[in-house]
């Protein structure tokens, strides 16, 4: 028996990146002679910090005074504790002028004439890891420096509420911070309450205390509409454009009645690499988050569907228990069926006896690797339940990945109502904080909308959740929000509370951040003329605050402000940084490579298909021929495999040769090195008998131009090779 194999493989690489972590604060010291330090002599003895939330637009103003305890002059690196996404917009050091934005290049000079040019107090840089550091110049013993720092950042809408998360600052020399936060919402929105690590503190203003650990502010809204609120705050930037940030915001729907929920789990190989842990957790959440009174059942798949359960129960701790049991208890398999997971789910909703009435819910748990089908199929496999089933996709992406079926599963959400959630594996327990909002009822297929055309938006909304969107635009404009629930809507946007968008807007904006394509390339222009002169703090700009002392430091302030070039004055040169831990980003391989796929054919199909056709043979003594798989692979799974069978009716043997392709086991990719990529293997096998002994003779490629496997290994190309003339790659083909 020999075994060739024809192999058209499709690969995309999904590209992933992790947010920068910032560099831990605190206040560092050095001087002449003196090597950077962790601060002893030099500590911050005050720290005052008020926050003000406009909008979903928040405003800092920090106060700190930082005092010299000891005996000799010591300068200060300070590195801030800020929220992710915050942009400094200005800076101000006592008895000095606001500082100025210059170039980050600029260059320091010694001031060995300080009558003439005063020594520059104090720098502000953004680093490349994102966070921002004060360089301060020495301060004489006894003495002190007081600043004022202010920035600026986004609330995140989630669970009706807008939270910020404010970081520690448990680093050498620094003081616990107190201050206030006061919330200003947008029209249709009033503040429930303002809750700091989960406690109530107040409605319209609330104390904040920040020392080593992070502080969680929700300010909790209230929507008395039934529809979602949108919100505009717009800030001139220019030559007639305008940045403006649009807000959109849902209502939470609290008070719903009791479900009829059925699972669908993806029990497929592919899963293991999201875990039985994860999902049994999701799960469990879940099941504690439905409304008093509401039944369960659940319905594992991969090739085929079962349930679990065997029948609709109350949603109670033991029925919970027992179906995190069964979903432990279930081993994984190939294949991923999800048709006739919910064919099955109809099938229970349809047939359970009495018991809870109302909108139904299937709640499909997977990690989205599913097969090509078209977007209607699982609303026709629902048939005439889907009329009263809400669909709730939560998709689990192992290790920053990103799911391939995500349309496919969208679809039944669209079509029927319901929510879609993707989040990693890594982040489930931040996440499932708001798990009730995931089941909610979600507004679908949204659209942003001005008079120069549509903006990219999420496509839904889902109850207690929103989103934020920056967009530059020529004048006056006015928003819609579009989609649909039940029914369709249109909702116009109302003016928010004035709040610094441009600083927001002008840290780097994208190229579909411009609502009037044509007039991109010359927006580009003015946003980078306005963001030269207006801030804010980038790796490439810092703020600098020049000296007051010296005969010519008015008129130097002047030329500085007016563009002249800036030269720092320094009584001692900064300290160097630490260089940055090297990074290896290696070119990710294909996850299976050419070597790989031959010996899985080779080992594991070869030796099952042998035995399909020794057993056919008995039925039919004359079956030859050939037949073509074509299968789909990923993430360690045999996903789909379709079957070119032989002529005539030989339904047993084309369903033991599916059964042989179905079982085999691809490599688990480890996307350290791995590329998350999908093969799609064309194989041929020719079935004859010679001298009375049955054969199987390797066949022809399946496919015109199946591509060159070698030019995949070791990275996947921009570009992938096609070679039609050796598709086989120097294999030797088939006898004729």
């Amino acid at each position: 028996m020999k075994l060739v194999a024809a192999l058209c493989v499709g690969c995309s690489l999904v590209a992933y990146g992790g947010l920068a972590r910032a560099t831990t604060p605190g206040l560092d010291e050095y001087g002449a002679g003196i090597e950077r330090r962790p601060a002893t002599q030099l500590r911050e003895a005050a720290c005052e910090l008020d926050v003000d939330l406009r909008g979903a637009v928040a405003t800092f103003e920090l106060r700190q005074r930082i005092v010299n305890t000891g005996t000799q002059p010591l300068a200060a690196i300070h590195t801030l504790a800020l929220p992710r996404g915050a942009v400094v917009t200005s800076l101000t050091a006592r008895g000095h002028e606001p500082a100025l934005m210059v170039a980050a290049t600029s260059p320091a000079i010694e001031a060995d004439t300080p009558e003439v040019i005063g020594v520059d107090p104090t720098v502000l840089r953004a680093l490349p890891d994102g966070s921002h550091e004060l360089a301060i110049q020495p301060i004489a013993p006894g003495g002190e420096v007081q600043l004022v720092t202010r920035y600026a950042a986004l609330a995140t809408p989630r669970a009706g509420a807008l939270e910020l998360v404010l970081p520690g600052r448990g680093g050498a020399g620094l003081a616990t911070c107190k201050g206030t936060l006061r919330a200003l919402p947008g029209p249709g929105a009033t503040v429930q309450r303002i809750a700091i690590a989960g406690t109530t503190a107040g409605t319209k203003a609330a104390p904040i205390v920040i020392d080593a650990s992070d502080v969680v502010i929700d300010v909790e809204l209230e929507l008395p509409a039934k529809q979602p609120v949108v919100w505009t705050q717009t800030q001139p930037i220019g030559d007639g454009w305008n940045a403006t940030l649009v807000t959109a915001l849902a209502p939470r729907i609290t008070g719903q009645s009791a479900r009829r929920v059925v699972f669908v789990v993806d029990g497929s190989r592919s899963m293991e690499l999201v875990g039985a842990a994860r999902v049994a957790k999701i799960v469990r959440a879940i099941g504690a988050a439905l409304p008093p009174g509401s039944e369960l059942e659940a319905i594992a798949y991969d090739r085929t569907a079962t349930r679990l359960l065997g029948k609709l129960a109350p949603a109670t701790p033991q029925v919970l228990a027992d179906l995190e049991a069964a979903i432990a208890r279930r081993p994984a398999g190939n294949g991923t069926n999800l048709t006739a997971a919910f064919e099955l789910a109809r099938q229970t909703l349809e047939r359970a006896p009495g018991g809870v009435r109302g909108q139904a819910m299937i709640v499909v748990i997977t990690d989205g690797v599913t097969p090509e089908l078209p977007g209607t199929t699982l609303v026709r496999a629902l048939g005439p339940t889907s009329s009263s089933v809400d669909v709730h996709a939560i998709v689990l992406d192992p290790a920053h990945t990103t799911s391939p079926g995500a349309t496919l599963l969208r679809a039944p959400v669209n079509l029927l109502g319901g929510s879609y959630v993707e989040l990693d594996v890594d982040h489930i327990d931040g996440a499932l904080s708001a798990i009730d909002e995931w089941l909610r009822p979600a507004w679908l297929e949204l659209a942003l909308s001005i008079p120069s055309g549509p903006q990219a938006i999420p496509s839904e909304l889902r109850a207690g959740s929103g989103f934020t969107q920056l967009v530059f635009h020529r004048g006056a404009a006015s928003w819609k929000l579009t989609g649909h629930r039940e029914a369709a809507f249109a909702i116009a946007s109302k003016p928010a509370p004035a709040a610094p968008i441009a600083a927001l807007a002008l840290v780097a904006p994208a190229a579909d951040a411009f609502a009037q394509r044509a007039d991109v390339a010359k927006a580009k222009q003015l946003v980078e003329r306005a963001r030269l002169a207006q801030g804010p703090v980038t790796e490439d700009r810092m703020l600098a605050v020049l000296s007051s002392a010296g005969r010519i430091a008015k008129s130097r302030r002047a030329m500085v402000a007016g563009g002249g070039r800036y030269e720092r004055t320094v009584a001692v040169a900064d300290p160097p940084q630490p260089p940055p831990a090297p990074v290896s980003l290696p070119i990710p391989a294909s996850a299976i490579a050419r070597i790989t796929l031959e010996r899985l054919f080779r080992d594991q199909l070869q030796p099952k298909a042998y035995a399909c056709y020794q057993r056919a043979l008995g039925l039919d003594p004359k079956l030859a021929g050939t037949v073509r798989f074509t299968l789909v692979m990923g993430r360690g799974e045999v996903t789909d495999v379709q079957l070119v069978g032989l002529p005539g009716a030989h339904e047993a043997f084309d369903r033991c040769l599916l059964d042989a392709a179905y079982v085999l086991t691809p490599p688990k990719p480890d996307f350290k090195i791995n590329a998350d990529d999908q093969t799609i293997a064309n194989y041929a096998l020719t079935f004859q008998r010679q001298a009375e002994h049955p054969i199987v003779v390797a066949g022809d490629a399946d496919s015109s131009s199946p591509l060159d496997i070698d030019a995949i290994e070791g990275g996947v190309p921009g570009k992938i090779k096609v070679d039609a003339s050796t598709p086989l790659g120097g294999m030797r083909p088939p006898s004729p």
